[in-house]
């Protein structure tokens, strides 16, 4: 509906009905009420801002505007669509033409629609322009200008109205209530039968009500394709929802919109991880290291990367730590070593991070080290990735590098698939600089399409009107706030973090103050577990370095590399029965001691002592002689005569002969 800001003019505001009075100097317009004509002065731009937010509706006529939408005053008024004319059949266009030729001619000559003498005068002269063999009569040209003016001037109006009248349904009312609850008994649930399911259960129903008497023989019949326009009527989202969950129903009825309206750089960035698709080698080995993972801090307001971190474990508190500590520092120098020719802009604290619901941006360590930068934390709703548009489009950017090595493919069906563990060529390191040169250079340098503007001339810009960025203190202070914590036991032996031990001379002032054994907060750089920060516990501003007191083998080690050596060598210990054996000899030696120290009766202690032979022989030193099997016994010669080493020979006695019986 069109409409002119001039007077009479009636706008309908809730129950309230303003009409223009008059166009004041300087682009005002004067509103008067109808009924108490109280003035209201408003900016004729003001005024259309309201009418097109639909906070003011314009209406024709005082009469009009009192009518409620129970009581329409005209049926074209309240039932004609407003559609694109372009879209609408050109049989109908050509009508529509056809008899505005008449109305537009009534109107030229400043007839009256009531005036049957000026209107036929009309009629004759138009019909000779346009050459029209059969005009319309006087009534129908009235009836045409009336339809036309009453329902705001809308073209449809000027259409048959047989042509819009819409078809009533010709199912019996017992079929349109069968048809309902089978849609939701059968087809609208989680089971997700089909249609064809769904309608075979419509047609038993409908014969079990013929055999009641509910329904006439002749009406029990509903084809699949009804079928299937009654379930094209129900809402799109609650069809969805009920077959396949909500979110589903959010995915694909969603409306693309920016989750991020950031104004300028550093307001709000968007955090994720993906793991790459291309398998990495060793650089000291050239064995394959498998797929790794990449974090990435990306701006919402320009698409620039602020920074990235990348790692073969799994997301977690360590990946947010290392790319939020990428993100803060200056990458100049770093750029410098890679011989990078344009620069990585990105440095400084941000205002907000916006996230997925992850297992590690809901940890107390990753909150922590937000609510101790004063960084803002707002999560994503479940299962809407569009809330994150840059860093999921920025994901989907990876696939086209142009690394075909080592690629890992979706499997297909007659398609030869290379084992990319056997094809990878790139190193870690290389994987690195590539990742480093894309970022700052290709993706920087990209042209947005519909922007039509590049990320870094949008951050570039943006800096300089917003205020400078914010640092932590010192590096020092950036991975003390970073860093994963644990409270720790201070003994005499330092303190001990998973098999590590730690110590400094700065710790002996705090036992003679605190005692030999206090507990401490303690963090550590989860890249480099060489080195403790330990807090004081009553002094919270006080801190200490410790370092681990087995320097080649911490220093330099990450913790989640520590942990991984740790559960290697314990599976080995494993394997190897070492936990078998421990448990054995403490098993022995727990016998051991409960057989000595349980107590014994009468009888059992008597039985004991005789099996032992217990007697008062053994208490007197007496001479024991041991017997040696096929050795002669010691005589009193061999004891007088000096043993010269050698044993003498028996002397072999001589025999007679003799003849038995002789």
């Amino acid at each position: 509906m069109k409409f002119a800001l001039r007077t009479g003019l009636i706008l309908r505001n809730g129950e309230r009905h303003l009409q223009v009075a008059r166009e004041l100097p300087d682009g005002e317009v004067l509103l008067e009420d109808v009924l108490t004509l109280r003035p209201t002065v408003v900016k004729q731009a003001e005024l259309l801002k309201r009418i097109w937010a639909g906070r003011l509706v314009p209406v024709t006529s005082l009469a009009k505007a009192s009518k409620t939408p129970e009581q329409p005053d005209d049926r074209w008024a309240n039932e004609l669509p407003l559609v694109d004319l372009s879209r609408v059949k050109v049989s109908w266009q050509r009508q529509i033409d056809y008899r505005l030729r008449y109305i537009k001619g009534v109107e030229a000559a400043h007839a009256a629609f009531g005036n049957r003498r000026r209107v036929a005068a009309v009629i004759r002269t138009v019909a000779k322009v346009i050459d029209d063999r059969s005009p319309p009569s006087v009534s129908t040209v009235i009836a045409w200008g009336r339809r036309f003016l009453h329902s705001e001037r809308n073209p449809l109006a000027l259409v048959d109205g047989s042509k819009l009248r819409r078809t009533p349904r010709r199912l019996h009312e017992v079929v349109e209530k069968l048809i309902g609850e089978v849609l939701r008994a059968r087809y609208l649930t989680r089971d997700r039968n089909s249609l064809r399911h769904a309608h075979d259960c419509l047609i038993k129903e409908m014969r079990m009500a013929v055999d009641t008497g509910q329904l006439p023989e002749q009406e029990a019949s509903v084809s699949l394709a009804t079928l299937s326009r009654r379930v094209g009527e129900i809402d799109i989202y609650q069809r969805i929802a009920s077959r396949h969950g909500d979110a589903r129903a959010r995915m694909l009825t969603r409306t693309s919109m920016d989750g991020t309206a950031a104004s300028y750089p550093l307001q709000c960035v968007e955090v994720d991880h993906t793991p790459l698709n291309w398998v990495v080698i060793c650089d000291d080995t050239g064995l394959p290291l498998g797929r790794p993972w990449l974090t990435v801090v990306i701006d919402a307001f320009s698409g620039y990367i602020l920074g990235f971190y990348l790692s073969f474990f799994a997301p977690g508190v360590s990946s947010v730590a290392g790319a939020l500590r990428n993100s803060v520092i200056p990458k100049d120098e770093f750029c410098a070593q890679l011989g990078l020719s344009s620069p990585w802009l990105s440095h400084g604290l941000a205002d907000e991070w916006l996230l997925d619901n992850g297992l590690e941006f809901h940890a107390l360590a990753f909150l922590r080290i937000m609510w101790t930068l004063g960084i803002d934390v707002t999560y994503c709703r479940v299962r809407t990735p569009w809330l994150k548009p840059h860093v999921e489009r920025f994901f989907g950017s990876l696939n086209y590098l142009t690394l075909g090595r080592g690629r890992v493919h979706k499997a297909m069906a007659n398609v030869v698939n290379i084992d990319p563990y056997k094809d990878a060529t790139v190193g870690f390191g290389d994987l690195v600089k590539g990742l480093t040169m894309f970022i700052s250079e290709e993706h920087a340098l990209t042209i947005h399409q519909r922007k039509l503007a590049r990320p870094i001339d949008l951050f570039q810009e943006g800096i300089q009107r917003c205020p400078p960025a914010i640092y932590p203190g010192s590096w020092d202070e950036l991975r003390l706030v970073s860093g994963l914590s644990r409270h720790l036991m201070v003994g005499p032996g330092g303190l001990e973090l998973h098999g590590i031990p730690y110590g400094s001379a700065e710790l002996l002032p705090w036992r003679k103050e605190l005692g030999e054994r206090f507990k401490v907060l303690a963090k550590w750089d989860p890249d480099d577990v060489g080195t403790l920060f330990v807090q004081h516990p009553k002094r919270e501003t006080e801190w200490i370095e410790c370092p681990t007191r087995w320097g080649d083998y911490a220093r330099g080690l990450s913790f989640n590399q520590h942990r991984m050596i740790r559960k290697f060598a314990r599976e080995q210990l494993k394997a190897n029965g070492a936990y078998e054996q421990l448990w054995a000899a403490r098993t022995r030696l727990h016998e051991h001691w409960m057989d000595c120290s349980r107590a014994k009766d009468r009888k059992s202690s008597l039985h004991a002592a005789r099996a032992a032979g217990i007697t008062s022989a053994g208490l007197f030193h007496q001479p024991k002689f041991e017997v040696t099997p096929n050795l002669r016994a010691v005589t009193a010669a061999d004891i007088v005569q000096p043993n010269t080493g050698v044993a003498a020979e028996p002397e072999i006695p001589d025999f007679d002969s003799f003849v038995l019986g002789a």
